[in-house]
């Protein structure tokens, strides 16, 4: 379980990676109704923009080591990456088991739209990424039309609806929700609405691409597979550059 120490001790080392600054945003209900002020942590790559983005979307534990890896990673492909924290900014520490009532759709909307505000970041080239839980709210936002695309690390796909923006799955072979999610990712590419694509790691499960969670990811069963990670690394982004430029 995630405490509030922790996760501002994770933050503080990104920050301490350079290049990093907390920018808020409101969140938007579905409903027009008003939304609490979220903060998030912005980081810029090197060199001029505007730069295509990506927006962070953890699992139920919050943020973790976890996101904090993918997000330097993201960011040394030249991405602008916003790791915005829904569960801190309410005092949740984890909901992992449990009913979530954390907004993170409401949030994610809001992120959208700062981000495409900002004069460093290409508003027509935003990605959002998530894990697990935070792969269904991206599931769920890949649904609507509109620009950008989803990253989305071993869904669910509870009853997803089909989908208005381009999506590249992670898959991997051995975790729960990879039979539903396959026969899913195969339905929407014979739909072709959207181009879809996936990368399907065999023989490890949720938590395979995380060095760090030994022992504490509570997303779901498995563990770090260094050969695993590099595969998926290797080929991620390219895939989500070709998406972002898919009409």
């Amino acid at each position: 379980m995630k405490h509030p120490v922790r996760v501002l001790a994770c933050l503080a080392l990104w920050f301490l990676l350079g290049g990093a600054a907390w920018v808020q945003f409101e969140s938007l209900p579905a409903d027009g109704s008003p939304g609490m002020t979220v903060t998030g942590l912005l980081r810029l790559p090197e060199g001029e923009g505007p730069f295509p983005a990506a927006v962070l979307l953890p699992d139920c534990d919050g943020i973790s080591p976890h996101e904090r890896v993918w997000g330097v990673r993201l960011v040394e492909q030249g991405y602008a990456v916003y790791l915005i924290d829904s569960f801190f900014t309410r005092n949740v520490e984890q909901t992992c088991g449990e009913a979530p009532d954390v907004p993170v759709m409401d949030d994610l909307r809001g992120a959208v739209a700062k981000l495409a505000t900002l004069p460093e970041v290409d508003g027509g080239r935003i990605a959002v990424i998530g894990w697990q839980d935070g792969a269904d709210v991206a599931l769920a936002w890949a649904a609507q039309d509109g620009p950008g695309m989803a990253v989305v690390f071993y869904p669910s796909c509870p009853s997803p609806a089909p989908l208005g923006r381009p999506v590249l799955f992670v898959l991997p072979s051995d975790y729960s929700g990879y039979e539903a999610c396959n026969a899913f990712v195969f339905a929407e590419h014979e739909a072709g609405r959207v181009a879809v694509q996936r990368i399907a790691p065999y023989g490890v499960g949720a938590g395979y691409d995380c060095e760090s969670c030994e022992g504490a990811y509570l997303g779901g069963p498995g563990g770090w597979n260094e050969p695993a990670d590099a595969l998926v690394n290797d080929a991620l982004y390219g895939e989500i550059q070709r998406l972002l430029e898919t009409p």
